[in-house]
């Protein structure tokens, strides 16, 4: 840290002759701990924790979320629907302008949005934007950009055209994944774009100025104002200095030892609760590899999410976390309302050992007569000895997986092998494919149901299980064509209540995320479903 407290005071005497500290509090400088260096800073590529965070600070879309859900003008100083909501028409600020002196224009959504669609690019964000005609035939190559349903009209216009009004599309608009790129900067990157400081132009409240990468300990960025950024609301804050500390229990230190200036705890912050703001928008779940020879095997599925009877792991979850009836978090909405509320509390089957049993020994005997028909030399018993559960490498998860695979034990006769790692680690295997079984949580990027279902579409970046399922993508393809919000909502229940009938996931449990700021800090915003901390309107008192 003293590399990173050297920096605070230079930064200090610069920041006093450049902008001050005002008495009002503006100017000041604020710290936080990412745990990880961000693997890149592409709005449409984005995707881990520390990338969101620097993206969300050092960008600007069309419109702009805050902290109380109210969606306000951002690049776009106003809007206009037509055809009944299925066409919007945005105009853009005069004075919007990136930080290398250009003017940010509708041709930047524009070209940012072609991005987003193109094959190349395999942005884990492309589905979310289904919505707008033309993209899926234009990322299949089916049209080309004449077809896709975003257009400069000018330099300050933009229309999108949507394939049905959805009353969230503005909501979406606000996602890193809609901010605008500037295709000469881009193009002169040379597929660089995101991924170093000089690699990047911003047009939000902040730019990058220093990233340094010497090695995991005293590595840091910086964040400093824009001057470039025109705003109805000025940037407050001065600087941001973002530290990377790998470890959750130091950068918990360093929050209460009051050298950061907000944390997201990962346990519920027992000592500062009456500050901290939850949501509850993630699942914890069991995922099965279905391309697992073992695991391929329906009924074999089945018998082991009849025999996970989480009532085994109930009186040890803290009174935060609570089971999961299904796979939609409670927080996520539908429309104006819980989503959970409308499609109901608990679609899992109730636990029983004797049919866990059945269907488990129907699967065995089915692949033990598949392999016996000459199709291999392996078979049940030697397959079955080698699955393993991945699981983080944390005392409490550990504890609800030896609990619940007592019971795979004692009523399956399964005996998996548990491997503990780092959840990062785990959820590179997942997205490799490169596993059996995995404990990992489900987090929402979106407070959408429909967006969150849409993950599991057929080649979705973000379809953990790696689901390939035409019952499943023949309702996820209907709920996007409809034009209905009750048939979709309905659409909705019936794609989630599919998932879970493939049996690749067992939701486990709900866990909130806790956002906290330090004593004489106020105005940090925490975008949960996207996960970035905003600082750009941060004071301390």
């Amino acid at each position: 840290m003293k590399k990173a407290l050297s920096l605070l005071l230079v930064l200090c005497a610069a920041l006093s002759l450049l902008s001050g500290c005002f008495e009002d509090g503006s100017g000041q400088q604020f710290e936080y701990d990412l745990e990880a260096h961000p693997s890149n800073l592409d709005p449409q590529l984005a995707e881990d924790e520390s990338s969101l965070d620097v993206v969300g600070n050092i960008f600007e879309g069309l419109l702009v979320k805050k902290a109380d859900g109210s969606i306000v003008p951002g690049v776009a100083k106003s809007y206009q629907a037509e055809n009944g909501g299925t066409r919007y028409i945005f105009t853009l600020r005069d004075d919007a302008t990136w930080s290398n002196g250009d003017p940010v224009t509708a041709h930047d959504f524009a070209f940012a949005f072609k991005r987003l669609f193109s094959p190349e690019t395999r942005s884990p964000y492309a589905n979310d934007f289904y919505i707008i005609s033309g993209s899926r035939a234009y990322m299949s190559g089916q049209v080309g950009l004449e077809g896709l349903g975003v257009k400069a009209l000018s330099n300050t216009s933009l229309q999108i055209d949507l394939s049905h009004a959805d009353g969230s599309f503005l909501d979406l608009l606000t996602t890193p994944a809609a901010f605008p790129c500037n295709e000469k900067f881009f193009n002169s990157t040379k597929g660089g774009y995101g991924l170093t400081a000089e690699a990047l132009i911003s047009n939000g409240p902040f730019s990058l100025t220093t990233w340094i990468k010497e090695g995991e300990k005293d590595d840091y960025l910086v964040l400093r104002q824009n001057e470039k950024y025109s705003s109805d609301s000025p940037v407050v804050a001065g600087s941001v200095v973002l530290n990377i500390v790998p470890d959750y229990e130091d950068r918990l230190k360093n929050f209460e030892k009051g050298e950061t200036d907000c944390l997201l705890y990962t346990d519920h912050p027992k000592s500062v609760s009456e500050g901290a703001v939850s949501y509850l928008n993630t699942t914890w779940a069991l995922v099965l590899n279905q391309k697992e020879p073992l695991l391929s095997n329906g009924n074999i599925r089945r018998g082991l999410v009849l025999a996970t009877d989480k009532n085994a792991i109930k009186d040890m979850l803290p009174a935060y976390q609570t089971l999961a009836g299904a796979l939609v978090p409670p927080d996520i909405q539908m429309g104006q309302q819980s989503f959970r509320a409308f499609a109901g509390e608990n679609l899992m089957p109730t636990p029983n050992a004797q049919a866990a049993k059945e269907a488990y020994r129907t699967g065995a005997d089915s692949f033990d007569a598949a392999y016996n028909a000459g199709t291999s030399d392996d078979d049940y018993n030697s397959l079955a000895s080698q699955i393993t559960v991945l699981c983080p490498d944390d005392e409490a998860s550990l504890s609800y997986l030896q609990n619940l695979l007592q019971l795979w034990q004692r009523d399956l006769g399964l005996f998996p092998k548990v491997e503990t790692m780092s959840l990062e680690d785990i959820q590179s295997k997942v997205y490799l494919e490169d596993y059996d079984i995995a404990l990992v949580p489900i987090t929402a990027t979106q407070n959408s149901a429909e967006s969150f279902l849409a993950d599991f579409y057929t080649g979705s970046e973000r379809n953990l299980p790696a689901l390939s399922d035409p019952a499943v993508d023949s309702l996820l393809q209907r709920m996007e064509d409809s034009t209905s919000a009750s048939e979709r909502a309905d659409l909705c229940r019936q794609a989630e209540q599919a998932i879970l009938a493939t049996n690749c996931i067992i939701p486990l449990y709900y866990q909130p995320q806790f956002f906290v700021q330090g004593k004489s800090v106020q105005n940090i915003e925490y975008n949960p479903y996207f996960g970035y901390i905003k600082f750009k309107e941060a004071i301390k008192n």
